[in-house]
C-alpha cells in the first residue's frame, strides 16, 4: 500500500493514498483528524483484538464508519458511493502508527 503523510501549508494533517487506498486518507483526515488521543484508542482496541479481549469494535466518525475484528478492519463512507475499503488488522495499525507520528511531529514520508 503506497501513501504518504504530510502536513499541509496550513499545518493540517493529510494523507496522500493511491487510489485503492483512497478511503484510508478520508478516513485519517476526516475521522481521526489531529487527535492523537483517537490515534491511541484504535491502536489499543487493535491489541485488545490480536490478544482476544474483544472479538470486534466499531466507531463512527464525522464520515465514516470503523469496524474491527480478527482477521480484519473496514472502513465504510457514511456518505457517498465509494466501496468499503478492507484493510489487515497489521496495515490498519501501520497507517495509525504513522499518522500518530506526523501528530507528534515526527513525520515519516515513507511510502509502503
Amino acid at each position: 500500500m503506497a501513501y504518504k503523510f504530510y502536513r499541509d501549508a496550513e499545518g493540517d494533517p493529510r494523507a496522500e493514498t493511491g487510489r485503492d487506498h483512497r478511503l484510508l486518507g478520508r478516513f485519517l483526515e476526516a475521522d481521526i483528524q489531529g487527535s492523537r488521543g483517537m490515534c491511541d484508542e484504535v491502536l489499543s482496541t487493535l491489541d485488545d483484538i490480536a490478544a482476544g479481549r474483544r472479538t470486534s469494535w466499531q466507531m463512527t466518525g464525522n464520515a465514516h464508519t470503523l469496524t474491527i475484528g480478527k482477521r480484519r478492519a473496514r472502513i465504510h463512507a457514511e456518505s457517498g458511493r465509494s466501496r468499503d475499503l478492507i484493510l489487515s488488522p497489521a496495515a490498519l495499525r501501520q497507517a495509525i502508527l504513522e499518522w500518530k507520528a506526523l501528530l507528534a511531529g515526527k513525520p515519516r514520508h515513507r511510502s509502503h
